[in-house]
């Protein structure tokens, strides 16, 4: 294979690769917020029912923790599927360098509250799950900050003044727009 040939291949996936669109579709975009939203709010109720939960009964658990906890790990289950469905998304976002670093930090947390979530489940150590617990639910906790920060930043990529070039917010070149093309869901 000659150099050309490779150069048009190349170019041919980078084209193809820009006509994707970074925002999520509407009903995509939904129904990951729906999944986030149970998984993070019975993570919550857990977390309050433990604050709130009488000293006697010690490791003990509550009704209400229980019933949070399965509903808290089927969402999970549901919340790792469309982790799973933003390759697209996440590829995108990288090759066109908007969002990098927020969008690096999402992932990151997410990692962290797998790990930390499977080390809750099958950890037998003391000390290693209490360890687990505070990590797995303060950052749990701080993570709706940080996909909400992830999304309006997203949003609010400017656009150079009277032109349709959408200015790279990690120090690269802009890149242009057409008026047809649908950025993060926004015409020209």
């Amino acid at each position: 294979m000659n150099d050309t040939s490779e150069t048009n291949r190349r170019a041919g996936k980078i084209i193809a690769l820009l006509q994707e669109k970074v925002r999520l579709e509407p009903n995509h975009r939904r129904l990951f917020y729906l999944v986030f939203a149970i998984l993070w709010l019975s993570g919550a109720l857990w977390l309050v029912a433990e604050w709130r939960k009488p000293g006697d009964l010690g490791p003990v658990r509550t009704p209400v923790q229980t019933l949070s906890m399965k509903i808290h790990g089927a969402a999970m289950l549901g919340y790792l599927a469309m982790l799973g469905t933003l390759w697209t998304h996440v590829r995108r976002g990288f090759a066109l360098r908007a969002n990098r670093l927020s969008g690096t930090l999402v992932i990151g947390v997410n990692v962290v509250l797998l790990l930390s979530g499977w080390m809750l489940y099958y950890v037998t150590e003391d000390v290693l799950r209490e360890w687990s617990s505070l990590i797995h639910w303060s950052i749990g906790m701080a993570t709706v900050l940080l996909l909400s920060g992830h999304i309006l930043l997203g949003r609010s990529i400017p656009k150079l003044p009277n032109t349709e070039e959408r200015v790279d917010t990690n120090g690269g070149l802009p890149w242009r727009q057409k008026k047809s093309d649908n950025y993060h869901g926004r015409g020209g």
